[in-house]
């Protein structure tokens, strides 16, 4: 199936959309997909140049795959879909060894979807590398769609008051546009380890309490939130 995107991802943007496409599994044996990953990652990014800027690999505590692969631009996004199938044929022939043992050790099929980050609700510290994060709390919910410009507005006010409280930590937002319905949205929360994100979540939150138009624009953002899922992953090693 191809990509359908509507209007409002198609507007001229001054930098590149950042895309997400996210691969969702289970295996059999977690260590199996830990020995062929980094030999399949390293094939992929080398076969597909600049289209793909990095792809990363997790397992979560609900014993799931979250298999992440991150596309600059629209251009690039749609030159990877149209070339996907023909690159899937190609690593089979190439590294037939590799991606039998992946077939095999597959508990469930592959779920594929696609993203896009939402700028606006995204905070970044000034050299986040996905690579110095092994730790990611995933938060998947949907939005009723009447509410998804306010939502949107009410997230970017709620980074404006945390980044004037001195806030510098990592709040990454997509939005579903295909595979989930587009009303779907995905926090992802990086941190280098379980530890360290729920010692510094639970230093915000002191200071959160403080702040009462925080708190105000946190408990109105809460109301348009409809959880479906929360997970907690652990970055796979890229070697």
């Amino acid at each position: 199936m191809g990509i359908t995107w509507t209007s409002c991802f198609m507007l001229a943007q001054e930098a590149p959309n950042t895309y997400l496409i996210l691969n969702e599994n289970k295996v059999t044996d977690l260590n199996v997909y830990k020995k062929n990953y980094p030999i399949l990652r390293n094939w992929w990014l080398k076969t597909t140049g600049q289209l793909v800027s990095n792809r990363a690999s997790h397992s979560s505590e609900m014993g799931k795959i979250y298999s992440l692969i991150f596309i600059s631009g629209e251009k690039n996004l749609g030159d990877y879909a149209s070339q996907r199938i023909s690159l899937s044929k190609k690593v089979i022939d190439e590294l037939p060894e590799a991606t039998k043992s992946l077939r095999e050790n597959e508990a469930e099929p592959v779920s594929r979807s696609t993203w896009v980050q939402v700028k606006n609700n995204t905070m970044l510290v000034p050299d986040f590398k996905i690579e110095n994060y092994d730790f990611r709390k995933v938060l998947l919910f949907t939005v009723p769609s009447a509410k998804i410009t306010e939502f949107k507005s009410t997230i970017e006010e709620v980074l404006k008051e945390e980044k004037a409280a001195g806030f510098n930590y990592n709040y990454i937002t997509y939005q579903a546009i295909e595979g989930y319905s587009n009303n779907t949205f995905m926090l992802l929360l990086p941190d280098r380890s379980r530890l360290d994100y729920y010692t510094h979540q639970t230093a915000r939150n002191e200071t959160r309490k403080g702040n009462q138009k925080m708190t105000e624009l946190n408990q109105k953002a809460a109301k348009f939130r409809n959880p479906i899922r929360i997970d907690y992953l652990t970055r796979i090693p890229n070697n």
